[in-house]
């Protein structure tokens, strides 16, 4: 399994669309676990941080490939992605990914 994670610093004033996008990937979760079927992704996961006034959201995924999930996910098979991909777009700040970089992944057997 690979494994990535990263930061995607949030615009201004875009709290609202970030609850959009949590309820709407809640609401739909068998279309967003069919999306992970398809790019062969065992956890993805979400979280909301604030640094320094800024605020962020932190995300985590486990895949078999990570190149692999970027690819699936850009063909947007399922309508979840294409919402997915343009909310992202609308809340994103310019230069605001920020990739981690990997250091160690304890996976339970």
């Amino acid at each position: 399994m690979e494994y990535a994670s990263g930061l995607i610093k949030l615009k201004p004033e875009t709290e609202s669309k970030v609850e959009e996008w949590k309820n709407t990937i809640s609401s739909r979760l068998n279309e967003a676990a069919a999306t992970l079927q398809d790019e062969e992704v065992q956890i993805e996961s979400w979280f909301k941080i604030e640094i320094e006034g800024c605020k962020y959201l932190l995300w985590y995924l486990r895949a078999k490939s990570i190149k692999r999930v970027f690819e699936v996910s850009m063909k947007l098979k399922h309508p979840i992605d294409k919402f997915h991909y343009e909310l992202m777009a609308e809340i994103t700040a310019e230069d605001g990914n920020i990739l981690a970089e990997p250091l160690i992944d304890i996976p339970r057997k």
